[in-house]
This record gives C-alpha cells, sequence and structure tokens, in this order.
C-alpha cells in the first residue's frame, strides 16, 4: 500500500498595492460621509449597494466596513452586516468627559517634566500650523485637537493609557456632534495655556489648565445635545480632584 504526502496549501498571494490602496479609498470615503452625516446616525450599511456606487469589488468594502467597526463608527446588526451608530446622547458625553477628566489632566502633569520626553515643541509646532491655517474648517480643528491631545498622552511613556484613551474614540464621537458654527476659540486658547504650563515645567498648572479645558468643552457641547436648553448637567466632583500618580 503506497501513501501519498498531502501537499502544502500555497501560501495566499500577498495583497497587492492596488488593492491596499481601494481598502483604504473606501475607509476613507465612509468614514467621511459617517463623520459628515451623509450616511445617518443609526442607518444600515449595504455593502453590494455600496460596492455598487464606488465601483470596487465587495472585497474592499468589507474590509473597510471592519476598519469603521474598529473606530466604533459601525456596529454589528444580527443578520451579520453592519450599522452607523449612533450619536452619543447626553449621559454617554458626560460618562466619555468623566473617563478623559481621569486620564488626561494625569497626562498633562506628568507630561510637564523637565527631561528630554516635555512635548512643549510639538505641541508649540501644532498650534503655529494651525493659526497658519487661512481658513481653518471643522475639520482642521478636530484635527487639531485630536493631535494635540494624542501628543500629551504619548509624552507619558505609557501605553496602556494611551490605548485606553485611542479606544475611547473620543474625538471621532465628539466631530459628530460639532455644528459648523461653534466658536472654536476658547478651545485654541485652552489649548495654549496648556503648552505655557507644560513648556514651564509645572506639573500643577498643567494638570488644572487640563482640567479646566475639559470641563469648558464639556458645557461648549451640551447645547449640542439639549436643542440649545440651559441646565447643563455637571460633571461630577471628579474634576476637582487632582490625581497624583505615585510615580
Amino acid at each position: 500500500m503506497t501513501t501519498t504526502k498531502a501537499k502544502k496549501p500555497l501560501p495566499e498571494p500577498a495583497a497587492s498595492p492596488a488593492s491596499r490602496a481601494s481598502t483604504h479609498d473606501v475607509y476613507a470615503l465612509l468614514r467621511r460621509k459617517i463623520l459628515e452625516h451623509e450616511i445617518p446616525p443609526a442607518t444600515r450599511i449595504n455593502i453590494h449597494h455600496i460596492s455598487e456606487e464606488l465601483g470596487v469589488s465587495p472585497t474592499p468594502v468589507r474590509e473597510a466596513l471592519r476598519l469603521l467597526q474598529g473606530d466604533n463608527l459601525l456596529v454589528a446588526t444580527s443578520n451579520k452586516g453592519y450599522a452607523t451608530t449612533a450619536l452619543l446622547n447626553l449621559d454617554q458625553v458626560r460618562n466619555l468627559f468623566e473617563l478623559r477628566l481621569l486620564l488626561e489632566p494625569w497626562a498633562a502633569r506628568m507630561a510637564a517634566v523637565n527631561s528630554l520626553r516635555n512635548p512643549a515643541r510639538l505641541l508649540k509646532q501644532e498650534i503655529d500650523d494651525f493659526h497658519a491655517i487661512e481658513r481653518p474648517t471643522r475639520h482642521s480643528v478636530v484635527a487639531h485637537d485630536n493631535r494635540l491631545h494624542h501628543t500629551i498622552m504619548r509624552a507619558t511613556g505609557n501605553e496602556n493609557v494611551v490605548v485606553a484613551f485611542e479606544q475611547s474614540h473620543c474625538h471621532l464621537h465628539l466631530f459628530r456632534l460639532c455644528r459648523y458654527d461653534m466658536d472654536w476659540s476658547s478651545t485654541l486658547a485652552e489649548h495654549e495655556q496648556i503648552h505655557d504650563a507644560i513648556a514651564a515645567h509645572d506639573p500643577d498648572a498643567a494638570e488644572d489648565a487640563m482640567r479646566r479645558h475639559l470641563h469648558s468643552a464639556y458645557i461648549r457641547f451640551v447645547p449640542n445635545l439639549t436643542n440649545g436648553e440651559p441646565g447643563a448637567v455637571p460633571l461630577d466632583p471628579i474634576e476637582l480632584k487632582k490625581i497624583t500618580p505615585t510615580s
């Protein structure tokens, strides 16, 4: 009796640059449509419809949808499809800011050190680059805000904290709540105060500046969720506490 050796399966061919670009392009386009509400919140996604609309095969669409699910912009549905996530409500925004108040004042304190990891130079460059924009848009402001906060988080050198912050996808969720007519001047002034404290190597001032910035940002978002009615639900007293790391 003779036996034949099982043939080893051939390796999967590597994705071509064109297919990778196609997935990236589909992801970027759908991400923009979701953020701009061209695809409304809580809307089911039809893979084949998107495939036909964009003139691509279903494969890059499925890959892009998985990436968007990782961004928390899509959720899986019971029929193995996807739907865009609903907008955050007032309680969810409040919870998100309370999480940020746990992480970011501490991160600003840790960043305000007299060492090579102090991010003051990077923060100053980010602020200067934004001021150089002739006509800032909602996109450019939110992108600036995201980069500045991530720079401070990364300066802590604590990867677990950075990952926890990134997994909240706070800037993506808040972007969808932004009005086009929001006044961003206060945000930019607060960013400069945070930079100044970090550049001065003043941990107390940096922590306080970040805490005040987050509390003010929360108050600015409340009218978007209450149709402009007064009576913002205050944050828990956590914003009054200084969380000082042991090391």
